[in-house]
């Protein structure tokens, strides 16, 4: 199985910052204990504090995906938007030459 690397990133609320930071810690630290998961951290901008980016790392798709399927994170994530000055941006990678064009080797 190839090992996946989620990335997220987000701006904060500036009112609501506490909350979305709380919110976002309590995420992180259920999803540390889900099958799959070997890492997830979340890191705020040095140069501005309400920007964070969320590194995530999973052992497989099929992992990624049951964690996706919690009812509980779409809670979470239901109340997180709310916090947020926006959509999320994420991004979904793969070790170089497993990504989705089906090719064993990068060219």
């Amino acid at each position: 199985m190839t090992s996946v690397i989620v990335v997220g990133t987000a701006r904060l609320r500036a009112d609501r910052a506490d909350e979305a930071r709380k919110l976002i810690t309590s995420v992180v630290e259920r999803s540390r204990r889900e099958p799959g998961c070997l890492s997830h951290e979340a890191h705020e901008a040095v140069s501005d504090p309400l920007t964070l980016v969320l590194i995530e790392k999973w052992a497989s798709r099929q992992d990624l995906d049951s964690h996706n399927q919690e009812p509980w994170l779409a809670d979470s994530l239901g109340r997180l938007i709310e916090l947020l000055t926006g959509a999320p941006e994420i991004q979904v990678f793969t070790p170089l030459g497993h990504g989705t064009t089906g090719q064993d080797t990068p060219r």
